[in-house]
């Protein structure tokens, strides 16, 4: 990061860990100065992506749990209260797509997808919220929505890549923005000090599990900016939106696409 924002008074709570935006966040975050609580389904996969970073173990509590049910996400939050002794920040990354045609879609795969990215993020957000509100805390919350909120995919571009961004991905997002509004003014109206705010990424380069090279070029030549994002260029906006610098912004969808959704 080219900027580092100072973070140090702050402990945050970040779904998706083991994700590859996920992973990069909490690694940011950390560097940034805060400390983290950690949440994905896979222990096991957590603790050999930190040992991979090196993430220092008194800075970063690991947590596994399901966030499309309520009373895991509330144990975890609970452990993460009484290790830290406070919670000010949460980003909502956690998230999952089915890349089928819609033709083919099955009932399970729709579920699996708003259960995820919605009813998941409803309750992380819940259950902060409602402690704030007791404890009277300050601080903020982060969605991670996606441009397809905004905008349709366009199947000209995925040529030789299986993972189409599906209708249900799209309607999910959608639903994380128009929640992000939601808190903003009603979780504040009920006496909560939390803002909320969503970052709407556009494509990512995935050094990982590389996009397909027609994917990459075709997309590229759709964007102004001739080409897909970096996840340093997703994860500055975050750091932004958590810090003081961002202190009357709320409500508000920060879109991180290179300006794919400006026309």
């Amino acid at each position: 990061m080219k900027n580092r924002i100072d973070l140090s008074d702050q402990v945050v709570m970040i779904s998706g860990v083991s994700g590859q935006l996920g992973q990069f966040l909490v690694n940011e975050v950390l560097i940034s100065g805060a400390k983290v609580l950690g949440i994905d389904q896979s222990l096991e996969k957590m603790n050999k992506i930190a040992k991979f970073y090196n993430w220092n173990k008194e800075s970063i509590l690991l947590q596994e749990a399901d966030i499309r049910v309520k009373n895991e996400i509330e144990k975890a939050f609970n452990n993460g209260l009484n290790h830290f002794g406070k919670i000010t920040t949460q980003i909502n990354n956690a998230g999952v797509s089915v890349f089928e045609a819609w033709s083919d879609r099955k009932e399970e795969d729709f579920d699996w997808v708003t259960d995820v990215n919605l009813k998941g993020t409803f309750f992380c957000m819940q259950i902060f919220m409602n402690q704030s509100i007791k404890s009277k805390q300050v601080g903020s919350i982060i969605n991670i929505a996606s441009h397809y909120g905004l905008i349709s995919p366009d199947p000209k571009i995925y040529t030789d890549c299986a993972r189409r961004n599906s209708e249900v991905y799209g309607a999910s997002k959608a639903g994380v923005i128009q929640m992000t509004k939601y808190f903003a003014v009603n979780a504040l109206n009920d006496g909560a000090k939390i803002r909320v705010n969503a970052i709407a990424p556009g494509g990512i380069v995935n050094p990982w599990n590389p996009q397909g090279e027609d994917f990459q070029k075709l997309y590229s030549q759709r964007c102004p900016m001739g080409r897909l994002a970096e996840l340093s260029e997703i994860v500055g906006p975050v750091l932004f939106l958590l810090s003081e610098d961002a202190s009357y912004i709320n409500g508000h969808t920060l879109v991180v696409d290179g300006g794919m959704t400006a026309w």
